[in-house]
């Protein structure tokens, strides 16, 4: 157990304006271990929090805080702040379900402005917040903390063109660690290299300074020098433009973001700065654990590990969706050479780092451009590639309108793989991957596949090689069933693949047919066997897994309901306007005698919790859909 005194004496940012430069070393060290002990216990993001410790303190010590706002983008780097802001001990809670969220929460304390969880929002927020203190007479500042990944993303220059026009009294600092989850990418990180004296900078910092000081005489003399030499350099580096003073902002930095009198020096000072001013804050992504400083984008967001040799517990050898859509991603790139990947900052999240390892020339990351990635690759398939986008469900909602107008409308050769559908685990409810088939369904021209099996993702895949049309595929951040349920004479082709799938282990049913669409499956078959086997009236189900929400089979459903006369339709997307209701809204044009249940998510603002928690609490496991289904059978008259 490690030894905490310092940090356990600290009950807010005034404790901490009292400390020597010493003692806020020493806070330092001991948030970054605390951190460490907890992320290692509960899992969540490691790496960027680790970076920002020295940041965060000084920015505690030198902003008069709760008045000022500080708003923090993505928020995945908020620990530190929660740790010393009155939630020390809630910290143990950390991604627990009824615990504490990884990310910033209004609800949770004064000193969180604004709740965030999607990338590149906090200068637009912070504005936003900024325009309304001028409005009310408040003179306090407002802070945005974005980093250098985030700052490449189209909203954000968005907010930095109106910001730096505006003359409001907004402070932006730059965390720059030279990532974002994977290697920042494209122009934008090219320009702050150009800014950066990083390498030699810190070099100077951490080396020479010390065996400077140990000469007599001249060392600190040469110490001073060195430090007005650097002071010009920025000044310079300033007048030389930047395409941050072009926008209309004051540039200072490049600084160390380890070294906190530096750090508490340029916080304090740019308090009397009016207007909207940019600070260059340099930190290292793992800063203080050795594997994530090494290894800082497998380190970025983590499940519980050990200590000791840094490998996750969870690490058992067995393939997740993702690992299973990366590998058949090489397969197709091996026989069509027409294929490419597209990717916005989420290469290993989603499978493909060893895609680009073997096809470097044909993985295209385009950074936090989620919008950007889609029309792209909307322009790639006119151009006669075939291009598949990798995104996160969550983040695919930030490029609704080009799914729609520039790949949908013109019924583009697009493939569209969203992972981390449905419920999951650990980062709330700006995490959550329920509302695509909600969003979807009704695109025109989009097929809509949802694989329950690996077996299925990989048959999805080589369909959409052959396909003349957009596609998009969901699946959950979860293990892959191994099980292979279609056909022995399947081909991969849209109607083979848009059957209904009965399970055979069941027999034909007379009192009840169920509808499970993608992963749902494996819950849903445990529900069926559960109320066969407890039932004391022989009752019998016709279970059908689902892959293709659209093109939906209507026929095989509908003749299992002539004979069982009731529908149970089970999804893990958003139960209002999701895939249940669409089924049953044509099932009542087709026959309105039958009696019909459908689960869903209901809370669509969730916890943090796992996948696992968050399906229970929606009635989406085993039990609880059992419970369903006996219910529906037992209260519901059997007609048809």
């Amino acid at each position: 157990m490690k030894d905490y005194t310092l940090l356990s004496s600290i009950d807010g940012p005034s404790a901490i304006r009292n400390l020597s430069f010493d003692e806020k070393e020493q806070l330092a060290q001991e948030v970054r271990d605390y951190i460490i002990e907890i992320v290692a216990a509960n899992g969540g993001h490691l790496a960027p929090n680790l970076g920002v410790v020295d940041l965060i303190i000084s920015m505690l010590s030198s902003l008069n805080l709760p008045e000022d706002s500080v708003v923090f983008d993505v928020g995945h780097q908020c620990y530190a702040w929660k740790i010393l802001t009155d939630r020390r001990e809630e910290f143990r809670s950390l991604r627990r379900k009824g615990g504490l969220s990884g990310f910033p929460k209004r609800e949770e304390s004064p000193y969180d402005s604004f709740n965030t969880g999607h990338s590149s929002t906090s200068i637009s927020a912070a504005l936003g917040i900024a325009r309304a203190k001028r409005t009310k007479g408040d003179n306090s500042r407002t802070v945005a903390l974005i980093g250098d990944g985030s700052i490449g993303g189209g909203m954000a220059f968005e907010a930095l063109s109106d910001a730096g026009q505006s003359g409001e009294n907004l402070l932006v600092i730059l965390n720059d660690n030279q990532m974002c989850i994977d290697q920042v990418v494209g122009g934008l990180a090219h320009h702050f290299e150009k800014l950066r004296t990083s390498q030699r900078y810190i070099r100077l910092k951490t080396t020479w300074e010390v065996r400077l000081d140990r000469i007599p005489l001249i060392g600190k003399p040469i110490i001073k020098l060195l430090a007005a030499v650097k002071r010009n350099l920025r000044l310079w580096r300033r007048q030389d433009g930047g395409i941050f003073e072009q926008l209309g902002f004051r540039y200072y930095g490049p600084i160390d973001g380890h070294d906190l009198k530096d750090l508490d020096r340029h916080l304090r000072a740019l308090r009397l700065v009016r207007g909207p001013v940019l600070l260059h804050v340099m930190t290292v992504k793992g800063k203080g654990y050795p594997f994530a400083e090494d290894a800082p984008a497998d380190y970025h967001g983590v499940a519980p590990f050990d200590l000791i040799n840094g490998k996750s517990s969870s690490e058992d050898g067995m393939k997740t969706f993702s690992r299973v859509f990366g590998e058949t991603m090489i397969e197709l790139a091996q026989v069509d050479h027409d294929v490419v990947a597209v990717t916005a900052a989420m290469m290993q999240g989603t499978g493909l780092q060893t895609f680009s390892e073997k096809f470097p020339d044909r993985l295209f990351d385009v950074g936090i451009a989620e919008q950007h990635a889609v029309t792209m690759a909307a322009g790639m398939a006119i151009g006669g590639l075939k291009p598949y986008v990798a995104i996160y469900s969550t983040f695919m909602q930030r490029a609704l309108d080009q799914l729609i107008h520039d790949v949908c409308l013109q019924n583009l050769p697009v493939v569209f793989a969203l992972d981390r559908a449905g419920c999951v685990g650990g980062d709330g409810e700006t995490h959550q991957g329920i509302f695509d088939l909600t969003m979807t369904l009704s695109y025109p021209n989009l097929s809509v596949f949802a694989p329950a099996t690996a077996s299925d993702l990989r048959a999805v895949l080589l369909l959409s090689l052959r396909h003349d049309g957009p596609i998009l595929i969901r699946y959950p951040h979860d293990i892959a069933d191994s099980r292979c349920l279609l056909p022995e004479d399947f081909d991969e082709d849209c109607d083979d693949l848009s059957k209904l799938v009965p399970l055979r282990r069941i027999e034909s049913g007379d009192d009840l047919t169920v509808v499970s669409l993608g992963a749902t499956l494996t819950n849903t078959v445990k529900a069926v066997e559960l109320v066969v086997n407890n039932s004391k009236n022989n009752i019998s189900i016709d279970l059908f897994s689902c892959i293709s929400a659209v093109p939906f089979d209507y026929y095989n459903m509908l003749e299992s309901i002539q004979r069982t006369g009731r529908l149970f339709v089970v999804e893990d997307g958003c139960e209002l306007g999701g895939f249940g209701s669409r089924i049953v809204s044509e099932v009542m044009r087709s026959s309105a005698k039958v009696s019909i249940d459908f689960a869903g998510v209901r809370n669509r603002t969730v916890g943090q919790a796992t996948r696992a928690e968050l399906l229970s609490d929606e009635g989406l496991d085993a039990a609880g859909l059992a419970e369903r289904m006996t219910r529906l059978i037992e209260e519901s008259p059997k007609s048809g």
